[in-house]
């Protein structure tokens, strides 16, 4: 027995570039969401899941989520543009420590290490904050597009 097929537009899913980044945004809420809950960040934890409750709305093309999604990545964007802007303040903090430790030969390498360590940690978020920031911005213009609008369907009763 043959499989009916529709051949209407909307079961027709084109490849779209703005779903690969809702993709990311949904792998790197979820990843927030497992440390969030772990380190008892709760409110964090709520912001979380709610980013990826609509990340999987607009992955499922619903309508309600594209609009939600637009607020939520310029959201996204400002609040890395303002936390990045707060970590560059604090660009000279690691010199100052590493000063300090060399200063006390009893702390060791050990100090350096962790004072190395933590830098390099602040320098991956500072420029995941800087890729972050293009990328939402883009991702809330490209669901204002009225070609990806049309993609999204209404709730059906």
């Amino acid at each position: 027995m043959p499989l009916p097929i529709r051949s209407d537009a909307a079961s027709a899913r084109r490849f779209s570039m703005w779903a690969i980044g809702l993709w990311i945004l949904l792998l790197f809420a979820a990843l927030g969401a497992v440390q969030y809950l772990q380190h008892g960040e709760y409110a964090y934890l709520v912001a979380a899941l709610l980013v990826i409750v609509v990340c999987a709305g607009c992955i499922l093309r619903q309508a309600w989520a594209r609009p939600v999604m637009q607020v939520l990545a310029v959201a996204l964007a400002l609040w890395a543009l303002l936390t990045g802007a707060l970590m560059l303040r604090q660009w000279g903090d690691f010199a100052i420590a590493r000063q300090h430790a060399m200063a006390q030969p009893q702390l060791g390498e050990i100090a350096l290490w962790m004072i190395a360590r933590a830098q390099r940690t602040w320098q991956v978020a500072l420029a995941l904050k800087a890729l972050a920031l293009p990328l939402l911005l883009w991702l809330a213009w490209q669901l204002g597009r009225p070609a990806v609008r049309a993609q999204f369907r209404s709730r059906q009763r």
